[in-house]
């Protein structure tokens, strides 16, 4: 299996920095109260910092908003996932812990103002890819199998390049129900994003966290790439 990013996603944005981290024969079923209190303490962090004060002028996430306006996406609408949790724990609603490894990145998503998510590997039938849409790929929204939308042309989109399924829509946006991670996921790619004026080095510190924290909470067999300008395919 590939996992790969289009040149054009460079061609725009030639400093962006992508680091996936892929497991395989982990443990997603068990709840830890450890890393339950991590998720509570990330949010009182959140709570506290003033830097989010006005949330659309932090420079981490304005570079995600400008990103999105780019290619055609409204981002007070549909805005990067980083700034939903944020915006959400600032508002006073506590995250759920949905799944350990959800909890993970989203402990790493706070702390470092950065996107987090994964995906189902078992879920893949192709390559996956980041890349603009051409409008006619079907994606579905989580949550909600039975729903079905195409993104916009020239929205950046993590998909199947075989089955066109869209798992991300809007580069960070939201995740699609296809490729979810559930309790009984045991095969998974996070993709940790850095994007200037985020460092690649602040990635890759936040990409190692990932990591530590799955290895300790999930095991199974674990490795990290790092997908830049320079090296845009991995084979997994």
């Amino acid at each position: 299996m590939k996992i790969e990013i289009a040149p054009e996603v460079f061609s725009a944005f030639p400093e962006y920095v992508r680091h996936v981290l892929v497991a395989r024969g982990v443990d997603n079923t068990r709840e830890s109260p450890e890393l339950e209190g991590m998720l509570l303490d990330a949010q009182l962090r959140v709570r506290e910092n003033e830097a989010f004060a006005d949330l659309k002028a932090h420079p981490f996430i304005a570079s995600w908003r400008e990103a999105f306006q780019s290619f055609g996406v409204n981002p007070n609408k549909c805005p990067p996932s980083v700034a939903s949790l944020i915006k959400r724990v600032r508002g006073g609603k506590d995250l759920p812990y949905v799944n350990t490894l959800v909890a993970i990145f989203n402990v790493v998503s706070m702390k470092y103002v950065l996107p987090a998510g994964g995906d189902d590997l078992d879920a893949v039938r192709g390559s996956i890819r980041l890349m603009p849409a051409r409008g006619d790929e079907s994606y579905t929204p989580l949550g909600s199998p039975d729903q079905r939308e195409t993104p916009v042309p020239g929205e950046i989109v993590l998909l199947d390049t075989e089955s066109r399924e869209v798992f991300c829509r809007a580069w960070c946006w939201k995740n699609g129900d296809v490729s979810k991670i559930e309790k009984e996921t045991q095969q998974v790619a996070v993709n940790i994003d850095a994007l200037p004026p985020m460092s690649a080095e602040t990635g890759r510190t936040a990409a190692q966290e990932v990591m530590d924290l799955v290895e300790r909470f999930c095991g199974g067999g674990i490795a990290l790439y790092r997908l830049d300008a320079g090296s845009r395919t991995i084979e997994v």
